[in-house]
């Protein structure tokens, strides 16, 4: 646009819209761009569904019981036929997200994209060929008792970019990172995550601050001034690691380490940490748990 104004050019309409679109395929590439090298590579991308609700006043326990009873039997029978890899329901013990808050959530893990979006196979069809018998709740009956308990306040959907052990148990507790890299700096963010904060991860598993750790980039829903565009999952048994990180020391057994408050600076150059979250696990399905 730079160019057309310095050399006087009018641009028609058609070419305004031309380069709207331009403008547009150029950022969708960039985006998916992960995407397409983790095919390349033959490996699949993990995308996760995140979705957190509030609860009615009163329903805490009753939305529990429906989602441990009924829930659990609908998604272990999806793992078993491996649509999905994995569920997993939580607990939000601390967000400082007072406007919209949440008090539980829930993850969905799958390498089907086109799932997550619009799923040939409909809830009702799923729940109805699992959950049999008189005594059982029919899912209009079920749905209806899930809506009188809670309310969906966000669906988001991630890939997974760095980090993550397969053969690592699943965890009590999960702190939630919410990041936002600074202009220009996406790419800088994660290859600073990944390349250099994620062997620190390591050590920090080896001496007992985690148990896992991983970084999800969000690919959906999409705006302008999204709040943040990266979380990163601390994975912990123990409430201590939160005050006890442990950073120091993994540095410190590092070989070749470099200065830790030069690296701490280093990734705050890159990104602004949004807030932070504390997950509990309640209930989970995933191929681990059907051994």
């Amino acid at each position: 646009m730079e160019e057309y104004r310095k050399s006087n050019h009018t641009v028609s309409a058609k070419g305004k819209q031309l380069l709207s679109f331009l403008a547009i395929s150029v950022y969708l590439l960039a985006l998916l761009a992960p995407i397409c090298v983790w095919a390349q590579n033959g490996k699949p991308p993990v995308y996760l569904e995140v979705i957190s609700y509030k609860i009615n006043p009163g329903k805490e326990d009753t939305y529990r019981n429906l989602v441990r009873n009924y829930g659990h039997r609908v998604y272990e029978s999806v793992v078993r036929d491996k649509k999905i890899m994995g569920w997993y329901f939580y607990e939000v013990l601390m967000t400082p997200d007072t406007k919209n808050g949440y008090d539980f959530a829930t993850v969905l893990i799958t390498t089907n994209f086109s799932d997550l979006i619009d799923n040939p196979v409909s809830r009702k069809d799923i729940y109805t060929k699992v959950i049999t018998g008189s005594k059982e709740l029919s899912y209009q009956q079920f749905m209806t008792q899930l809506q009188e308990c809670r309310t969906v306040v966000n669906r988001e959907i991630y890939v997974h970019r760095a980090g993550l052990d397969p053969k690592t148990p699943v965890s009590k507790y999960v702190q939630i990172d919410f990041m936002k890299p600074l202009p220009g700096k996406a790419a800088d963010y994660v290859r600073m995550e990944s390349e250099v904060f994620y062997p620190i991860h390591q050590e920090r598993i080896k001496i007992g601050a985690l148990t896992d750790w991983a970084l999800y980039e969000k690919l959906l829903p999409f705006t302008g001034d999204s709040r943040n565009d990266f979380v990163t999952a601390n994975f912990f048994d123990n409430p201590r690691s939160i005050i006890d990180p442990k950073y120091e020391e993994a540095f410190n057994n590092i070989p070749n380490n470099i200065d830790f408050i030069r690296l701490s600076g280093q990734i705050d150059q890159t990104r602004k940490l949004v807030k932070s979250d504390i997950w509990k696990l309640v209930d989970y399905v995933d191929q681990m748990s059907l051994k």
